[in-house]
């Protein structure tokens, strides 16, 4: 910044930024899948792996509700022009799981959705796994008891391998199925509801317009 002494002006300030949230929570996803994409490749890295895993599909599983609020948002403010029903159809939709909200779009577009395949088929699987981590409950083992035949070395590995169940779900292979399938949902809604992606970008224009100058005596001279 210049030590010169800046003069003292009245101005209009102008904001008109739109920040859409899903936007960083997608790029939130694409970085920790890019991170563990070289962690496997290289196998440079074994520290912090499952967290990072922990951080990748939490931030898809949001990533995909940003999504469906984004498009179900748009739907709505289309679909119901007064502004006191538009109000309370959005409440109406925000509380609703994700499944719902894309059958409620669904209804409102008339898109074609089988649950029972990739993309869909993910949404209930990345939504459990998701809950597994924003709701998490004390697990009290219950014990089990055995035989088996082997070696000590066999045994110990068996032991050793027991994960808890979002463990045994957290897998880099249904991490990368859950990413690609949350951004084909994400172009089949858009599709669907008419939206250029384009509108879905953050961003918008920010500056100020010179009104006048302020004199050291406090009076104006217009600019």
């Amino acid at each position: 910044m210049s030590d010169e002494k800046q003069p003292l002006v009245r101005v209009k300030m102008e904001n008109k930024v739109t920040n859409y949230p899903h936007n960083d929570v997608a790029s939130a996803a694409f970085y920790f899948r890019e991170r563990l994409e070289k962690a496997f490749q290289d196998k440079d890295r074994a520290d912090g792996i499952f967290l990072d895993m922990i951080g990748l599909m939490t931030m898809i599983a949001f990533a995909l509700e940003g999504y469906v609020n984004f498009v179900g948002g748009r739907l709505i403010e289309r679909c119901v022009k007064e502004k006191d029903r538009a109000a309370e159809s959005w409440q109406t939709f925000e509380r609703e799981r994700t499944k719902d909200k894309i059958k409620a779009i669904r209804k409102m577009t008339g898109i074609k959705i089988d649950w029972n395949k990739r993309p869909y088929l993910t949404v209930s699987e990345l939504n459990d796994l998701r809950n597994m981590f924003a709701h998490p409950k004390p697990h009290k083992p219950e014990p089990e008891e055995w035989e088996a035949i082997g070696t000590d070395d066999e045994f110990n590995r068996q032991l050793r391998n027991y994960k808890p169940e979002y463990e045994e779900r957290l897998t880099w292979e249904f991490a990368q199925r859950a990413y690609d399938d949350v951004e084909q949902i994400w172009q089949e809604l858009l599709a669907g509801a008419g939206i250029d992606p384009y509108e879905t970008l953050s961003g918008g224009s920010q500056g100020f317009s010179l009104l006048a100058w302020v004199n050291e005596d406090g009076s104006e001279t217009l600019g």
